[in-house]
């Protein structure tokens, strides 16, 4: 009998090790992917062959569009922070509070929210995309009832 409870101990303590090296390892693709996409980002930012490539006819003018790319830099950045567990709930909301106190912010998340909603992949991408809606709902209503 306690040899089995020692096999069955080693067992358990094998199987943690490996979900957590997997774990690991996710959140090292994700810094790694997001090292690509603001690398992308910059590319895009800096060469305006590029922005005219991305932005839709009629979309955005260019200086517009300039500032919404580099929202989504910050953006892109804390939600990878968000899904390694760099960043708490908590946080996250004193983030999403701040720039959506801006009008780069706002116009960022009433551009391309609902996409960044449609390509949420996870309960961790869609528990993001809610702070910062929340954030953003509430920052217009303070406008609205402002004006």
């Amino acid at each position: 009998m306690k040899t089995s409870c020692v096999v069955l101990a080693a067992a358990a303590f094998g199987i943690a090790q490996i979900v957590q090296s997997e774990r690991q390892h996710r959140q090292q693709l994700a810094l790694h992917a997001e090292d690509i996409h603001q690398e992308l980002i910059s590319q895009a930012v800096s060469n305006p062959a590029l922005r005219v490539m991305w932005t839709a006819p009629g979309e955005l003018p260019d200086e517009e569009y300039t500032k919404i790319l580099h929202c989504n830099r910050l953006i892109s950045f804390w939600s990878v922070k968000f899904r390694a567990g760099l960043l708490d709930t908590a946080s996250l909301r004193a983030q999403a509070r701040w720039v959506m106190a801006r009008e780069a912010g706002r116009t960022y998340w009433a551009t391309l929210g609902s996409f960044r909603e449609e390509e949420a992949a996870d309960r961790v991408d869609r528990a993001f995309n809610a702070i910062m809606a929340t954030e953003h709902a509430a920052t217009v209503a303070v406008d609205a009832m402002a004006t």
